[in-house]
């Protein structure tokens, strides 16, 4: 029997792995203090790496599960102490700070970063309009478009307050396994600050490497943002309707940038801005696109997470044929938004409910939630899926759905009509 330890697991991770067989033992490494997707503040994340690491020295373990931003890292400092089969710490952290992953990036945009104490740009004269992000944290959490010297200002004293306490996890943990000679800025508090890029594509190429460090494709998806300069989330569609000879070189590029990241084992996925010949990443994961594991489901029939628990395991002909074993039926799938722009209790924009004719609502902003705005791109009300031998057909369901489920329409984005979008 194989031995799985999973990293922080969610209730994705614990939904996903269901459908493993008794040939798994699955060891659920939970913390009480930690919450997804953003941990407790008592949540200390040396102290449960240890605690991982005491675990393996105890018990068998084959192979290590981790399927968002913190639990990578800490497989990369088990992976690398205990010599087991997936990532290593470097590749990790260069794909959690943004910072030091645009360094590592060809044809990228220009960037910089901001020091949060003294508000003072690192290399560059400031550039507006640029956009700024956290060099950690998930979900577009403070991420903002900055169009002027005074918005700066004002952004920056706002993240003086709120933002040091969320990175100290981040921090306190590279200042204990990363080389800070070569990374400085690991435990500063900055804010990355880049070029503000519009009227381009967005595309996410997902792949994953064997044992013997070979390349393999799982999934190409477009990224649909709704219209506007606020960069907010549309829908994530899969199968890609780029033509192939597009797709083809996106795959080829997102090899080139998972490299440069020295990321040669387990699952992978680049999100690529592309405007006709021209593309850079906009960013680079090194875990697979967990939170597709519905959309993959739904519209090619494997699961993403027998893939993971095969590899991770070095089984990496079983992770192969289901890679490959996707469904030939002409389907679309899409993984649709609701956002609102606006502040108070969750039940005030959005009908609290879990399925609209025969549809799965996943509801992030449950009954009593706060929504108070913390970036540009609003706040995350709920999502669902839909499937369908067209994305226009998909597409017309989901504003329907939307429709029934907002409460307050006008502060939330206008959907792109379908005719503006590159799927057209």
């Amino acid at each position: 029997m194989k031995n799985i330890q999973v990293i922080l697991p969610t209730l994705r991770d614990r939904e996903g792995l269901k459908s493993l067989g008794n040939d798994y033992k699955i060891h659920w490494m939970e913390d009480k203090d930690f919450n997804y997707p953003y941990p407790g503040a008592e949540f200390d994340l040396v102290k449960y790496t240890e605690q991982c690491s005491r675990y393996i020295e105890e018990n068998h373990i084959d192979g290590i599960i981790y399927t968002h931003d913190l639990a990578n890292l800490v497989a990369g400092v088990l992976c690398d102490r205990h010599d087991i089969l997936g990532p290593t710490l470097e590749s990790m952290f260069l794909t959690n700070h943004k910072y030091y992953s645009r360094r590592k990036e060809t044809s990228s945009i220009w960037s910089d970063y901001i020091d949060l104490d003294t508000g003072k740009w690192g290399e560059l004269d400031p550039v507006y309009p640029c956009y700024i992000k956290p060099p950690t944290l998930t979900m577009t959490l403070y991420q903002y478009r900055v169009d002027s010297q005074k918005e700066m200002d004002d952004i920056v004293e706002k993240l003086r307050a709120e933002l040091p306490p969320l990175l100290q996890v981040y921090n306190s943990f590279f200042e204990r396994y990363v080389d800070l000679d070569k990374y400085p800025l690991a435990t500063k508090n900055i804010m990355v600050v880049e070029q503000l890029v519009e009227d381009s594509e967005q595309h996410c190429i997902e792949g994953w490497f064997d044992s013997n460090g070979n390349p393999y494709f799982w999934a190409e998806s477009d990224e649909i943002y709704y219209p506007g300069d606020r960069k907010s989330i549309d829908v994530y569609t899969t199968p890609s309707l780029l033509p192939q000879d597009v797709l083809d070189k996106l795959k080829e590029y997102s090899l080139e940038i998972v490299k440069n990241h020295k990321i040669d084992r387990g699952f992978w996925n680049v999100e690529i801005w592309r405007r006709g010949d021209w593309f850079t990443a906009t960013e680079v994961n090194g875990r697979s696109a967990s939170v597709w594991k519905d959309l993959y489901d739904g519209t090619y029939d494997v699961s993403l997470y027998k893939a993971m628990a095969y590899l991770c395991c070095g089984e990496d002909e079983k992770c192969l044929k289901e890679s490959s074993n996707k469904s030939v039926a002409n389907k679309v799938g899409g993984q649709f938004h609701v956002i609102t722009y606006g502040e108070g209790k969750s039940e005030e924009f959005l009908v609290l409910i879990n399925e609209i004719e025969g549809t799965d609502i996943e509801v992030l902003a449950p009954e009593g939630t706060e929504i108070v705005q913390s970036g540009t791109s609003g706040y995350w009300l709920a999502r669902f899926n839909l499937y369908g031998d067209s994305f226009n057909e998909i597409y017309h369901k989901a504003k329907e759905i939307r429709e029934k489920l907002l409460l307050q329409p006008e502060k939330s984005p206008k959907t792109t009509p379908l005719e503006q979008t590159i799927l057209k």
